[in-house]
């Protein structure tokens, strides 16, 4: 009886292809792999490693935070404005605390009432982050606070007690208006919040005036230079977040309700790009982008104008929400034109003279959203979420 093979000529062929295959396709990879490298050699593996690592750097993606600061004084209007658009922003700051003479924290929103609980629960559904805010603007109480240690340190421990009650995940400090003389008490401050919220695995958002240089003007003291008494060194030690106030450019810059500015056109911008972007510059070379968030105005200012030698003197008349400026200058017959810095601005005349009304719309706040992304900040902060906002601006945050 004759055998059969045991593998026919045609099988032993199909195999001879697989393997040749297979090493083929080992050999590519192996190529790839170890081209340039001794696979032996321990340097040589950390070096790639190491550019393997790089590699994932440079690929990383940033994630660009929206907050917005939504008022007490306006908080059903603000909080109903989001009814639509939570999903827009990373965290929310309700204007929720003031602060004594002694220290302690006034509750102005009425935290516990509505629409507060509802809002919140409905911003940790959406995996939105909710850090009141605690506004002082008393540069007399703030100096005996930070001029005394001990006062100093139960302040520290009221805010904690508070972000434990409500269970918030930080606090956001926006002590404006500091006298320059308590520079340091207000680093000191900062420095022991900082060290009791890491111990509690809580966040610290520091909110601070704008400004662009490191000197301070001539003639600039007390309170009127309030900007100075930020820290820039200390800010970057002890804040997660620094939220810089690009607006109010004219009071940033002249510290006055009345100022003179040169020139033959009447403008007083709020929060001119190229203002907010040298601001912004400013503030980088003491603190990485990525703490770093650009706080956007939603409104604008109308003041009276009188014409100088040479230029104008302005007296601010008001601020001015987008539905006021919009329904101010069709009353007026007026034309908002967009300015050089890229905000609104018109004029129009009244028995008591002339006057200039410069505003935000989503334009404006487009424009200073893309500042934030050209140089690399790790956000935006928007004031104010109040209802009076131009409604296209959901929009804008939509894209």
């Amino acid at each position: 009886m004759t055998r059969k093979p045991l593998l026919s000529i045609s099988m032993l062929l199909f195999i001879a292809i697989l393997l040749a295959a297979g090493l083929v396709f080992f050999g590519r990879n192996r190529t790839i792999q170890l081209i340039g490298t001794d696979s032996n050699d321990p340097s040589a593996q950390a070096d790639q490693e190491k550019e393997n690592g790089n590699l994932a750097e440079k690929n990383e993606v940033i994630p660009f935070s929206v907050s917005g600061w939504i008022p007490y004084w306006a908080k059903d209007a603000g909080a109903a404005s989001l009814d639509s658009g939570l999903q827009l922003f990373s965290e929310i700051n309700p204007f929720a605390f003031g602060v004594d003479g002694s220290g302690r924290l006034i509750d102005k929103a009425g935290i516990g009432k509505s629409p507060w609980p509802e809002l919140f629960k409905k911003a940790r559904q959406e995996n939105v982050r909710v850090v009141p805010t605690i506004l002082w603007g008393d540069a007399e109480a703030m100096h005996k606070i930070f001029s005394d240690q001990a006062l100093l340190e139960k302040h520290v421990e009221t805010i904690n007690a508070m972000l434990q009650k409500y269970d918030f995940p930080g606090a956001d400090i926006d002590y404006e208006g500091k006298d320059i003389a308590d520079k340091d008490g207000f680093s000191s401050f900062l420095q022991k919040l900082h060290e009791k919220l890491q111990t509690e695995n809580k966040t610290l958002n520091c909110t601070v005036e704008a400004r662009t240089q490191d000197a301070v003007p001539d003639g600039f003291t007390g309170i009127r230079a309030m900007s100075f008494a930020n820290d820039p060194k200390a800010l970057n030690d002890y804040c997660d977040t620094v939220r810089i106030m690009a607006y109010d450019q004219v009071f940033q810059v002249y510290r006055s309700n009345k100022f003179d500015i040169p020139g033959g056109t009447p403008e007083a911008p709020n929060a001119d790009n190229r203002w907010v972007e040298e601001v912004a510059g400013y503030f980088l070379k003491y603190i990485p982008a990525e703490k770093l968030s650009l706080g956007i105005p939603t409104y604008g200012w109308e003041f009276q104008v009188t014409k100088t030698d040479n230029g104008h003197h302005y007296e601010r008349v008001r601020s001015v929400t987008y539905p006021q400026a919009i329904q101010e200058a069709k009353a007026a017959s007026a034309t908002p034109v967009r300015t050089e810095g890229g905000e609104l601005s018109f004029t129009y005349r009244t028995a008591d003279g002339e006057h200039v009304v410069t505003f935000e719309d989503a334009d404006s706040i487009s424009g200073k959203i893309d500042i934030a992304k050209k140089i690399g900040l790790g956000g935006i902060s928007i004031f104010k979420i109040d209802g009076e906002t131009d409604p296209e601006m959901f929009k804008i945050l939509g894209k």
